[in-house]
C-alpha cells in the first residue's frame, strides 16, 4: 500500500470499488480507503468513477479483453476497469501498482456477479443488497487488495 505524506498528516490510501449496470445504475459500492487526510470532498470517488465510464466504453470497443487495466488517472489515483459480457462495468479507484492482483480480484468478483445476476429473483439494474454477496466481496478484497 502506498502512503504519501502531505504536510504533517498522512494522505489516505484510496481504495473504492463499484459495479455499474447497463443503464448506468450503481449496483454495488464499497470503500476500503484507509484513514488519513483527503483533500477531495464527499462524492469525489463516485464522480471520478462515473466520469471514467466514457473512457471504459471507448477502450471496450478497442479490445477483446474484459480487463481494461488502468483507464484513467487523477491526483495519483488510478481507475481500473473490467467490462463484463453483459455490459456491467466494475471499477476500482486505487493507488496500487499491482496489476495482477487487481486482475485476479476483478475475475473472482466477476464470477460472483454472474451468480448474483443469474438469480431469478434479482431485479435488473437494481442495487445488489445480498449479505452473502457483500461478505464474499469483502473476503476477495482482503485476499487480493488489502492483504
Amino acid at each position: 500500500k502506498i502512503c504519501v505524506f502531505v504536510g504533517r498528516a498522512m494522505a489516505a490510501n484510496v481504495l473504492v470499488f463499484g459495479i455499474v449496470g447497463n443503464g448506468g445504475t450503481l449496483l454495488y459500492q464499497c470503500d476500503w480507503s484507509g484513514a488519513g487526510r483527503r483533500t477531495d470532498g464527499p462524492g469525489f470517488d463516485q464522480a471520478l468513477m462515473f466520469g471514467s465510464l466514457d473512457v471504459v466504453a471507448e477502450k471496450a470497443w478497442a479490445t477483446n479483453s474484459m480487463y481494461l487495466k488502468v483507464v484513467e488517472t487523477h491526483r495519483q489515483c488510478d481507475v481500473s476497469a473490467f467490462r463484463t459480457a453483459s455490459g456491467c462495468t466494475m471499477l476500482l479507484l486505487h493507488k496500487m501498482k499491482e496489476d495482477d492482483k487487481i486482475r485476479l480480484f476483478f475475475s473472482e468478483v466477476h464470477e460472483l456477479l454472474i451468480k448474483a445476476l443469474s438469480n431469478p429473483f434479482a431485479e435488473k439494474d437494481r442495487p445488489i443488497a445480498h449479505p452473502a454477496f457483500e461478505a464474499r466481496v469483502q473476503h476477495i478484497s482482503k485476499k487480493y487488495l488489502r492483504a
